[in-house]
């Protein structure tokens, strides 16, 4: 007959040593996987919405310079050709902005 062996004496077995530190292991992977997963799922999310709140905060700084305002520029030449124009010129100096803005944040 086996003699029955208390919790205190199961919990300092080498057995139960092994048991605990295979399960660590197991858990400490998964864990390591899954953080690994939510930190790249978090970034992709947060990517794009800070981008849009960045782009936008562009566009509303420029709001705020006569440069950047359409009844600045208002010509006798028409409609058509001041539209194409504010177009280009207006996204241009966006685009600029938003460049340097980036590279700043990431350096």
């Amino acid at each position: 007959m086996a003699k029955s062996r208390t919790l205190n004496e199961i919990r300092q077995s080498k057995e139960f040593q092994q048991a605990v530190d295979k399960s660590l292991q197991t858990k400490e992977v998964y864990n390591t996987a899954d953080q690994y997963g939510a930190v790249y799922e978090i970034v992709e999310n947060l990517t794009t919405h800070m981008f849009d709140i960045i782009f936008e905060a562009v566009n509303d700084e420029m709001h705020k310079y006569t440069v950047f305002q359409e009844q600045t520029y208002l010509t006798d030449e028409g409609m058509d050709m001041f539209e194409e124009q504010w177009f280009e010129f207006y996204h241009e100096n966006h685009g600029i902005i938003m460049h340097k803005l980036m590279s700043k944040i990431t350096n």
